[in-house]
């Protein structure tokens, strides 16, 4: 059992077995009320569920919406709807893997939004579990969206914790998710699947998707913040309107230089109206369209406006200022590095969400344009040929350039300068503007005066550019160029991160192929070789066996034939067995096996082997197969004359150098075994380095982990 009380079934556990054992202890407390050391979270859970008079034996969650339309549209007007797919992206491998449902309920427990296995979903009816249904504990008891909405923590619920017997079949792990905005409930996050295929990471998927839906949400308040306060900065510096910007829930997000407003927050009504401001006096709040009020002082008591004394202050931190001009410009820097700090993380929050590199790229083009205030950018990606093949683009207007366009970044234009330099560049001459961004504006119908670019670094070579493009006379500004690397290593990191799991993938593939090719190999020599010989030799023996008048000498000759036959089978199967694994390494261990290997190799080896004392089998294994591979690629493949092997153990690692004096010109990409050798040498978190110039012999140098 796992020793967080939150987390029902670990990676070690049987969910049968742990189920069998819940529904005895379930039968208890329904019988007598004992409690035989179910969970914390379980038990008190139990005590409320029995408390509201839930019946264990016929529950099932009561229906609050019945109309599909109803439920929509309570689902769309939700905060988490937006959320939908970011969820989906996080929980999806989960669901996938373990076929589950990824479901998401209200702060009531109300169902408004299913989706995954049909398996599932079709089990998981019988109860009710369905979109309109209520699932919080008073409605069906302990279970894990009403259980989380109750103690306000990621639980994980197991069969027979489930204190309805309907749900015993199912285990579901939830986590509550909070408006950054002002705390309060929004829901819950959960995945439901059924009891036999409990997935012990089902409670870090829901609680790494709550975290990103709710970093999410914070950089959705923070640039709405950012876009409000650049939008009313003049209004709320005036000296004769002394007023304050505050969200829907009262959080004030800036108030005039002067000091008039000391407070985090304000209570105001909703639609606005008047409020109470610090230290008693009245004041109004108006109503903006983006949800967010407007709140002014009004005059005192006595008739007339009280007078507000000006607060110096040395820093900004207390929200007050002189000078208003000095005030209004660090208001401003203020919302444009947070608009700027909002978008970077809604991009990280992708990338590690493992989105598409086609969603990403369309989300970096058009949040560049929009944070520098651009009307059109663009990403490409440069090709072998020297064009460049635009990935995504984003225009002001309704007209922009098909992805996919291949355009010539020649000349000086900024994409060429970033190609050529790898750096970032700009061109603030209308006369000689960046190509590729001039043609994305031409598709948009509109000229660009000024283009900045930052290249896109992966694996150290300029994979590509990022663009943008002015349309007005005024440059960019001139920290333009740095904060665009931001973005840059962002897209490089998914680029990166794709082709990762591309390769991963790949090799995945590889290893399932060579494993394979590998059985089919020895199927066929033992049909071919010993299988072949033995057949023989039972014929020729029973052959002898029937001739009553053969002489001794003949049978004796005969009897000679098979035994020889039978030594020739057993070399055989004594080869293939060296094949599957060398006896020799578990006889004379590592330094032993490469010297026979090296004896037996068709051209001289120079061999040095030092190490410092005996290596796990996995070690032994993978070295052994690695120097047998290199080897006989420097036989068939490269011509050499003689092969240098060295072996030694230093700093915790076992560093394998194989060098040869052939033709050189050795490419993983043209097989030779070398990928196959990377594949296990990477699968044990070790590393290759291959040096094979052509005409100068190939050197490949390996290092494999000791841990």
């Amino acid at each position: 059992m796992p020793t967080n009380p939150w987390v029902a079934i670990d990676a070690t556990a049987s969910p049968s077995l742990r189920a069998s054992e819940l529904r005895r202890v379930w039968d208890h407390y329904l019988a007598d009320g004992r409690l035989e050391q179910p969970r914390r979270p379980i038990a008190e859970s139990w005590r409320r569920s029995r408390n509201a008079g839930i019946d264990p034996s016929s529950s099932r969650a009561p229906t609050v919406f019945a109309d599909r339309r109803d439920i929509g549209e309570r689902w769309a007007a939700h905060p988490l709807q937006a959320a939908a797919p970011l969820i989906r992206r996080w929980l999806g491998p989960v669901a996938n893997e373990s076929d589950q449902l990824i479901v998401v309920s209200d702060a009531d427990g109300m169902l408004l939004w299913l989706e995954g296995d049909a398996g599932v979903r079709s089990a998981a009816d019988a109860a009710n579990f369905v979109e309109g249904a209520l699932w919080s504990e008073n409605g069906t008891g302990t279970n894990a969206i009403g259980t989380a909405l109750a103690a306000d923590h990621v639980v994980q619920v197991h069969a027979a914790e489930h204190f309805s017997e309907i749900v015993h079949g199912l285990t579901c792990a939830a986590a509550p998710i909070h408006d950054p905005e002002d705390g309060r409930l929004l829901g819950v996050i959960d995945l439901t699947g059924l009891m036999r295929q409990a997935h012990p990471r089902s409670v870090a998927a829901v609680v790494a998707a709550t975290r990103a839906v709710e970093a999410e949400l914070r950089v959705q308040t923070q640039v709405r913040d950012a876009r409000l306060r650049a939008r009313h900065v003049d209004r709320l510096a005036s000296a004769g309107d002394r007023l304050a910007l505050v969200s829907r829930s009262g959080r004030v997000i800036a108030a005039h230089p002067d000091g008039f407003l000391h407070a985090a927050r304000l209570e105001v009504p909703p639609g606005g109206g008047m409020v109470v401001l610090p230290g008693g006096r009245p004041g109004i709040a108006e109503a903006l369209d983006l949800d967010a009020y407007l709140v002014r002082a009004l005059p005192d008591a006595r008739g007339g406006r009280r007078r507000l004394r000006r607060i110096p202050a040395t820093t900004l931190a207390n929200g007050a200022v002189d000078d208003p001009n000095e005030w209004r410009h660090a208001q401003l820097e203020l919302s444009r590095l947070a608009e700027e700090q909002g978008a970077l993380r809604h991009v990280a929050t992708l990338v590690a969400g493992q989105a598409t590199a086609e969603e990403i790229f369309a989300t970096v083009a058009e949040a560049v344009a929009r944070l520098f205030r651009a009307d059109c950018s663009s990403i490409g990606r440069y090709e072998p040929d020297g064009t460049m093949t635009v990935t995504a683009s984003w225009t002001s207007g309704d007209r922009a350039l098909r992805v996919d366009t291949e355009v010539w970044p020649d000349g000086d234009s900024v994409a060429a300068l970033v190609q050529q330099s790898g750096r970032p560049s700009r061109l603030d001459d209308h006369e000689r503007v960046s190509r590729p961004t001039a043609e994305i504006a031409q598709a948009r119908g509109s000229g660009t005066r000024s283009t900045v670019g930052a290249p896109i670094l992966v694996d150290g070579r300029v994979w590509g550019v990022i663009l943008a493009g002015l349309p007005g006379p005024g440059p960019f500004a001139e920290d333009t160029e740095s904060r665009l690397m931001g973005f840059a290593e962002l897209v490089a990191t998914a680029i990166s991160n794709a082709v990762a799991r591309a390769e991963l993938n790949a090799s995945r593939a590889r290893i399932v192929a060579a494993a394979d090719d590998a059985r089919r190999r020895i199927e066929r020599d033992l049909h071919d070789g010993a299988q072949q010989r033995l057949a023989s030799l039972v014929l020729a023996l029973r052959v002898a066996a029937g001739n009553g008048t053969a002489e001794p000498a003949e049978l004796r000759a005969e009897l000679a034939g098979a035994a020889d036959a039978v030594t020739v089978a057993l070399d055989e199967l004594r080869e293939t067995a060296r094949g599957i694994h060398p006896a020799i390494l578990s006889t004379g261990g590592l330094a032993m096996a490469l010297r026979a290997l090296s004896r037996r190799c068709g051209i001289p080896v120079q061999l040095d082997v030092a190490t410092g004392g005996p290596l796990s089998e996995r070690i032994e294994v993978a070295a052994y197969y690695v120097v047998s591979e290199l080897l006989t690629n420097a036989v068939k493949h490269a011509r050499a004359t003689v092969v240098h092997l060295a072996v030694e153990q230093t700093d915790g690692r076992l560093c394998l150098s194989v060098r040869d004096d052939g033709i050189g010109g050795a490419d993983p990409a043209r097989g030779s075994g070398l990928i196959g050798l990377r594949d296990r040498v990477e699968a044990i978190a070790g590393s290759i380095v291959l040096d094979s110039p052509p005409g100068a012999g190939t050197a490949a140098l390996v290092s494999l982990p000791l841990d």
